[in-house]
């Protein structure tokens, strides 16, 4: 499990990392700074311990922000407080956040709400695969990506955030399963995805958007940004030996077309998707196994 501690206590800061060090695979701190969130945004913890000894505006803003940011919001978050109120316990209800805890700490009170985390989180994970996953290649399925481009789209409106979306698929596809069947065909899918899930940061969300074609959502992920990491991924994928399910290996290409929105004006989830796919479709007349960007222009 992976944690972030958000504190500007150093002494706390040293004493949640004593409790932990030999608990946990990795845990993190972070200043409660105006660049946390991205930090969060980055890094994709499992669990986000926050330090709320000194409660501020700025605090209550934050945790509000997780909450409701449609990529952070899942997962668990546990408040340090320095004493029991009861307008903090309605904040913490109103927030819908995971658990608290009062100081002073005592390690086996903070073990004890990490690992009922971590159990929450596994069984959040196992459900979700049944409603959210497409059956083939563990990638997320068409109806998840849509509500999930709607959820992104109004946190990027709401906070001018940027958001990027990116469409990919399999270069010459048809041609792979005449020649090769389509279970190397699926057998191509389902490495393909794997080789993305592997290779891409944790914060993105990969789906399969129908077919061999593919989405990936890039929230608070730049022009420049979402450019240099597909084509890293083209790279990869160009490099990567891919098997039939004889066991040959061989080699294909993809193409990838990429838009960002900034949250300049109110837009449709299909307004998005249209121009990432007009991105594209000018990289497969271009010769395919390439990135085009299509920038976003609001009429």
């Amino acid at each position: 499990m992976k944690i972030i501690l958000c504190t500007n206590r150093n002494s706390f800061s040293e004493l949640i990392f004593q409790y932990l060090q030999d608990e946990v695979e990795l845990i993190e701190n972070h200043p409660i700074n105006d660049e946390l969130i991205d930090y969060i945004y980055k890094t994709n913890p499992d669990l986000i311990l926050f330090d709320l000894f000194h409660i501020k505006k700025r605090e209550w803003k934050f945790i509000e922000n997780v909450t409701s940011a449609p990529s952070l919001r899942e997962k668990p978050l546990i408040v340090i407080l320095n004493n029991k109120t009861e307008p903090q316990i309605k904040k913490i209800c109103e927030l819908e956040i995971f658990d608290y805890l009062i100081e002073k700490l005592f390690k086996c009170e903070l073990i004890m709400k990490i690992n009922k985390a971590r159990e929450i989180v596994e069984m959040k994970k196992e459900f979700n695969k049944l409603l959210t996953k497409d059956p083939l290649t563990g990638a997320y399925n068409r109806s998840f990506i849509k509500e999930r481009i709607q959820e992104e789209l109004n946190w990027c409106c709401l906070y001018k955030e940027p958001l990027s979306l990116a469409l990919f698929d399999i270069d010459f596809f048809k041609k792979i399963n005449d020649t090769y069947g389509h279970l190397s065909g699926d057998r191509i899918l389902m490495e393909i995805v794997s080789l993305a899930i592997d290779f891409l940061p944790n914060q993105l969300t990969i789906g399969r958007y129908g077919g061999e074609e593919f989405c990936i959502i890039m929230p608070s992920i730049n022009e420049n940004e979402a450019t240099e990491m597909c084509e890293e991924f083209r790279k990869k994928v160009s490099e990567y030996q891919f098997h039939t399910f004889s066991g040959t290996t061989i080699n294909l290409s993809i193409s990838i077309g990429i838009t960002t929105f900034n949250g300049e004006d109110l837009i449709t989830i299909d307004e998005l998707i249209q121009k990432a796919d007009i991105a594209l479709y000018r990289a497969k007349q271009l010769g395919r196994n390439r990135v085009i960007f299509e920038p976003f222009v609001v009429e």
